[in-house]
């Protein structure tokens, strides 16, 4: 069964797909079977279609993100750290933080640490949640791993999917792009791109 999350994403993202892009696909197709020129979309559909279905996939790998580090917060006030959650978070921490661990010299203290390490793992990925900007690679390999997938462990197809949905979000959301509507191709394209992500979003993280 897909989570709370996916289901969201989904069927949001048809709403906008049918209040944004399906009018203009039936337009097309009239003016096809009519003989007569295709119609000018309003591109300002397009652009709004990106930027809002563009902000649920942002929302759905943030929302995942929380949620396995609220469980894994769970199991720190529990007082369980030892676990392969915590060891592949701070491992997370360190990485990105490129910082180098600095063990204790007496066995007796691991334990302390490591809820030190973990305590201060947990704060980086609430924070780096909190600050992303976007569904690129870079952002898709940290939420993924927050949520204990690591990068090579990713569908690779996917992955590129999202990082060129972001760059396309990126074309209509930081410049005017009133006047390079080349960055559209069609109805039809736009709606297949999210479709295909919806689909193999699915089929990785809902497993």
């Amino acid at each position: 069964m897909p989570s709370a999350h996916f289901l969201h994403l989904e069927s949001r993202c048809n709403l906008l797909t049918q209040r944004f892009l399906d009018p203009v696909i039936a337009a097309e197709q009239a003016a096809l079977l009519a003989g007569q020129p295709v119609p000018t979309p309003n591109f300002d559909d397009f652009a709004a279609f990106r930027l809002l279905t563009h902000a649920e996939l942002e929302g759905y790998f943030e929302s995942r993100a929380l949620d396995s580090l609220a469980a894994l917060d769970g199991a720190f006030r529990r007082g369980q750290v030892q676990t392969v959650g915590f060891v592949a978070l701070i491992y997370l921490y360190f990485w990105k933080e490129r910082r180098q661990p600095v063990w204790p010299s007496m066995p007796v203290d691991d334990v302390a640490y490591l809820k030190q390490l973990a305590q201060e793992a947990l704060g980086f990925g609430r924070q780096f949640v909190a600050t992303n900007n976007g569904i690129k690679e870079a952002s898709i390999h940290v939420m993924s791993a927050l949520m204990g997938f690591f990068p090579d462990e990713l569908d690779a197809v996917l992955v590129s999917e999202l990082n060129q949905y972001g760059k396309r979000r990126g074309d209509v959301a930081h410049s005017s792009w009133h006047f390079n509507t080349r960055t559209f191709e069609s109805a039809d394209i736009e709606k297949s791109r999210l479709t295909t992500i919806l689909s193999l979003t699915k089929a990785y993280y809902e497993k």
